[in-house]
């Protein structure tokens, strides 16, 4: 299973004053923006993705139609049991997008969970449907990469995050560089557990080039949109968009 106890948490939010009469903080305590994502490493198992949609259904309880970023079968598959779980209490209506993605790799099972706060939750802070859902998946092989992932964006906060997109790189200790989107870096070599992440940044997007982690998931991933991370979880490296 990944390791991710020592991960600290991240916590930010900058803030200008936008009109006479608004200040910063007033803002700031009205800001109703969420986010909240799921990476899951699973088995091509109808029943444990059903678990997993429904975990996060009931976390997020969104009523939104979902977008859906999969091939046709599977997709079909994703919309059916997201409609399956939406309740009469739902009432949010931010953005819920699902991607799916198959893996070649023999890659343990397991699921990767943060929010706007935390970049990645250590297992003792899941909930019992989450953690059930990761107990389920022990000692099992990976066949999908599914990640669900649900946004609510207060407009005063859509509008100060406007432009200011950065990556913020993180390992075991805490945060080791925030870096502007717009800048671009071919090496950069951050220290984990196991030895060096090497990342590069170029036109926005984040991308890992070596890793001492044994499955080499986080190779074939990137960051480039806000919320979204890659995490090399035996080396304890995470990046992520905020």
């Amino acid at each position: 299973m990944l390791s991710r106890r020592n991960f600290l948490k991240l916590a930010g939010l900058g803030s200008i004053a936008l009109t006479a009469g608004y200040s910063a903080g007033k803002i700031v305590q009205n800001s109703k923006s969420e986010y909240f994502i799921v990476h899951g490493f699973l088995p091509a198992d109808e029943n444990i993705l059903l678990n997993l949609i429904s975990s996060f259904s009931s976390k997020v309880k969104s009523n939104s139609q979902p977008i859906i970023i999969a091939d046709t079968k599977i997709g079909e598959v994703v919309y059916r049991l997201h409609n399956q779980n939406i309740k009469s209490n739902f009432y949010k209506d931010g953005k819920v997008i699902y991607r799916v993605k198959k893996l070649n790799n023999n890659l343990d099972a397991d699921i990767i969970v943060g929010d706007g706060i935390s970049s990645v939750y250590s297992p003792d802070d899941f909930n019992f449907s989450f953690f059930n859902l990761r107990s389920q998946l022990k000692n099992k092989k990976a066949d999908l990469l599914f990640t669900a992932e649900f946004k609510n964006e207060n407009i005063f906060s859509s509008i100060l995050n406007t432009n200011k997109k950065e990556f913020v790189i993180e390992n075991e200790k805490g945060i080791v560089e925030r870096i502007s989107i717009d800048k671009n870096y071919k090496n950069i070599s951050v220290n984990g557990v196991y030895g060096k992440t090497v990342l590069s940044i170029e036109n926005g997007i984040a991308r890992v080039n070596s890793s001492p982690c044994k499955n080499g998931i986080c190779k074939h991933t990137y960051a480039s949109e806000t919320g979204s991370i890659i995490a090399c979880a035996p080396n304890k490296v995470l990046v992520k968009v905020v």
